[in-house]
This record gives C-alpha cells, structure tokens and sequence, in this order.
C-alpha cells in the first residue's frame, strides 16, 4: 500500500464510526507470497475490520489476560 493510500484509509478510520471493509481483514499466510497470502473474507462484525471470531482473538480484556498470567505464574511456582 503505498503513503497516500495508507493516509487515506487511515482517514476512513479517523471520521468513520464503522470499519469501511465489509469482509474481515485478517491476514493468513506471508504478505511477501502473493500466492499464499489472503484475508479471511467474512462478514465484518461493526464497527470493526474482523469477522466474530477474529475479533475475539484481536480484542481481549487486559485486566482478564492480566488475571491468566498471573493464575499460569502461580502454577507454575
């Protein structure tokens, strides 16, 4: 993608209260393998880029993964 280009998405996001992509933008694959590469492709959960599920992985609580190191820390002591 090239400056402007990102500027101007980047600017989408900016006065957009929605994602403007319509598929989820999770990435799969290397980006330097034009073959390999591609987005997951489903429908996008608003306001977001990601579908459901990606955005579950994407956005997490951080007092929640705080609290899950700190019980994985305890088990392991």
């Amino acid at each position: 993608m090239s400056a402007a280009n990102g500027a101007a998405v980047r600017a989408m996001f900016d006065n957009a209260k929605q994602s403007p992509f319509r598929t989820c933008q999770w990435p799969f694959g290397d980006p330097q393998n034009e073959e390999e590469f591609h987005y997951c492709g489903a429908p996008t959960l608003a306001p977001h880029s990601y579908c459901a599920r990606h955005v579950e992985m994407a956005y997490r609580d951080p007092d929640e993964e705080r609290e899950a190191a700190r019980e994985a820390e305890r088990a392991a002591a």
